[in-house]
């Protein structure tokens, strides 16, 4: 047919086009979804491996406070006996 262009895709295989760079999106979304899951599980992981170690250096502090004071104590009353 004369004036029309015959590698112009139709309406049909624009529409198939469509479709499927709509799937090809979906797609890359679903993965980094799935990427942006695993680095928020990855980091999860890492606070709270850190709040432990913050947890395990308070109740060494705590320790440690508590056996100063229990020495303080113990010198105090020595000293208490000695004079």
């Amino acid at each position: 047919m004369a004036g029309t262009d015959d590698n112009k895709p139709n309406d049909s295989e624009s529409a198939a086009n469509d479709i499927e760079r709509n799937e090809q999106n979906e797609d890359n979304v679903r993965e980094e979804y799935i990427l942006l899951d695993t680095k928020l599980d990855e980091l999860n992981q890492a606070l709270d491996l850190l709040e432990q170690k913050n947890d395990d250096i308070h109740k060494r502090l705590t320790e440690l406070l508590q056996s100063n004071r229990d020495i303080r104590q113990q010198l105090r009353h020595e000293n208490a006996e000695i004079n």
